[in-house]
């Protein structure tokens, strides 16, 4: 066989199927698989096949099978003299039981050769042959030194990687001596000029006595896998340094809630590894998150974690982590389930986040708001008292004045009885003034009548909303007006009414502060009958007292002073109509109050 540059005819056709209808019976196979490689690889294939001629003969020519979508890639055939007496594997004999050895051999998905004890080819398929454009004779062809066996290369070692060749050959030179069995990975230059890895498997034949009497072996193109597994190295690499950058502690488990996964900045700051914390114990809500859990937050870590391992729902709290050097800190932790096809949960990811600065700076602000809010308290309590004693301290003093000089008309000799009398007169005025004053002040915490007007109603509400959308905003809470669309105005006094809606809605927020999924606080307004029924709708831990919190001076809040839902109630029923709490089906409190619809003065 020799090169088509050093005089072969050219290739016969295109490979396609009018040019396989030519070919030999017992060559179709080689020539069909010469097509598919083809295709597979978008490489031209060319083979020696017996193709009939004009004259009804067959005889050795090329054969050339094209890809599908056209790529012209100049490949070298490999072609037998056209008076070659043809075969095919003239190494494996010419007997029936070798023909049909052959043709399997042929017809594998890969490239098949044989070779004798000493290591020089004796057989390698077309396609062998074809996809690295090297002949017998070229694999054979001494280089240096005096025999493969000995330590000489041949000629295959130029179709094979430079970085590769010195550890294949000394494998297959070991495996030579010992009769030992091949099996190795290294790339091979294929006819395109790329190198592409293979796997080769070479095994011995013995003859009766057990003397090495040839090796047969196959190489399998996996240079896909080879890519595909250095792309996947590649991306768990990159994945990796991701994980390990992130400003934030990263954390993997098993379903049952074994750590698997500890990231370098969490193995840091506890100053455990999944193995060390293993030594510990093996329960995953035992030993280790009692080390590193503060005892304060420990019963309810334990008990979030057991539900969510059991449900599968998503884990989120705060608490405090006790830091390698034996502080603690306060961190979010949040873990998902991943699941697999079935649902089934196959692991647990979790991050965990120091937030120990934040929490110090909402304590900090927390308290700066309650001394805020005390010392406003205190203030508003100077001020209206300051305003009691100035409206009161008048009529008083006027009082003790006419007091002293009714002492003194009536202690005269004889007593002045009439202007004693005249001064009473005055001081029964001074106290009706001062009771006026008085009742002055008791009107303005019973919420008087004030201002009344005919109002609409539903614009009231949407601009008491406004007025606290940027505080709900900051809360995260979403604000949702439900109908009112048609409602009659109503005759209230704005400003009381407003100071309601107003008060009920700050309360719903507050009501829904650190409560876990959405924050929706819905005012829904309908008409009932001749009133005007609103409610105030939350989805937070609910009312313990629906009662007592309408009650002066009783509040759940630590700050309150137990004013506003009594004021509240007092306006409501000022202007007739009624104000209570319930239960809210869906979790959360519902405060309910009604309006009498009334028209409005002439």
């Amino acid at each position: 066989m020799k090169n088509p540059q050093q005089g072969a005819p050219p290739a016969s056709g295109a490979g396609g199927r009018d040019e396989l209808a030519l070919v030999h019976p017992r060559d179709r196979q080689a020539a069909e698989l010469a097509m598919a490689r083809a295709f597979r690889s978008g490489v031209p294939q060319i083979i020696t096949c017996r193709q009939r001629q004009a004259d009804g003969r067959y005889r050795a020519a090329p054969f050339r099978a094209e890809p599908a979508y056209g790529a012209a890639v100049p490949v070298a055939p490999l072609v037998q003299e056209p008076g070659e007496r043809w075969t095919e594997a003239a190494a494996l004999g010419e007997t029936a039981a070798a023909v049909e050895a052959a043709k399997v051999i042929e017809a594998m998905h890969g490239a098949a050769f044989a070779f004798d004890a000493t290591g020089h080819f004796t057989y390698a398929t077309p396609v062998a042959q074809t996809s690295i454009a090297m002949t017998l004779d070229d694999l054979n062809r001494r280089l240096d030194g005096p025999s493969f066996i000995e330590g000489g290369n041949l000629g295959w070692k130029l179709g094979v990687h430079p970085d590769d060749y010195e550890a294949a050959a000394t494998q297959l030179r070991h495996c030579l001596r010992t009769g030992e069995p091949f099996n190795f990975e290294y790339r091979v230059l294929r006819a395109t000029g790329a190198y592409v890895w293979h796997r080769f498997t070479i095994r011995p034949t013995r003859a009766a006595d057990g003397h090495i009497t040839g090796w047969y072996g196959v190489g399998l193109d996996i240079d896909v896998y080879k890519k595909t597994e250095a792309a996947l190295r590649d991306s768990e690499n990159r994945l990796r340094q991701l994980i390990e950058t992130l400003p934030a502690m990263v954390y993997c488990a098993r379903p049952d809630g074994r750590p698997t996964f500890r990231s370098e900045t969490l193995r840091r700051f506890i100053g455990l590894s999944v193995e060390e914390g293993e030594q510990l114990g093996p329960a995953p809500l035992g030993p280790t998150l009692a080390t590193i859990i503060h005892p304060d937050d420990l019963p309810e870590v334990q008990a979030h974690y057991r539900r969510c391992l059991g449900s599968g729902e998503l884990y989120s709290r705060r608490h405090r982590l006790r830091r390698a050097d034996g502080v603690y800190r306060w961190v979010q932790t949040r873990a998902a389930a991943m699941r697999n096809g079935n649902g089934d949960i196959v692991q647990w990811n979790g991050i965990c986040i120091d937030i120990d600065e934040q929490v110090r700076a909402e304590e900090a602000l927390s308290t700066a708001q309650e001394r805020l809010a005390r010392a406003g308290q205190a203030a508003s309590l100077a001020e209206l008292s300051a305003s009691i004693a100035h409206e009161v301290n008048q009529p008083l003093a006027a009082i003790v004045a006419n007091s002293q000089a009714a002492q003194r008309w009536l202690a005269a000799v004889p007593p002045n009885l009439e202007r004693a009398a005249v001064v009473v007169e005055r001081i029964v005025r001074d106290a009706n003034a001062a009771a006026d004053v008085v009742g002055h002040i008791r009107a303005l915490f019973q919420q008087g009548d004030g201002q009344r007007e005919s109002t609409p109603y539903r614009a009231l509400v949407a601009e008491a909303r406004a007025l606290i959308a940027e505080e709900a905003a900051r809360r995260g809470v979403r604000l949702v007006l439900e109908g009112g669309a048609a409602l009659p105005p109503l005759v209230i006094d704005r400003v009381q009414v407003q100071q309601v809606l107003v008060n009920l809605m700050r309360n719903g927020m507050e009501a829904m502060e650190g409560v876990a999924g959405p924050r929706d606080l819905r005012v829904r307004i309908r008409r009932a009958g001749t009133t005007v029924r609103t409610e105030v709708l939350d989805r937070g831990s609910g009312i313990a007292a629906p009662e007592r919190i309408f009650e002066p001076f009783f509040s759940t809040k630590v700050a309150g002073m137990g004013m506003g839902l009594a004021i509240c109630r007092s306006i409501v029923e000022a202007h007739g109509g009624r104000l209570w709490a319930e239960a809210h089906e869906g979790g959360g409190a519902r405060l309910v109050f009604t309006l009498p619809i009334l028209e409005a003065a002439p």
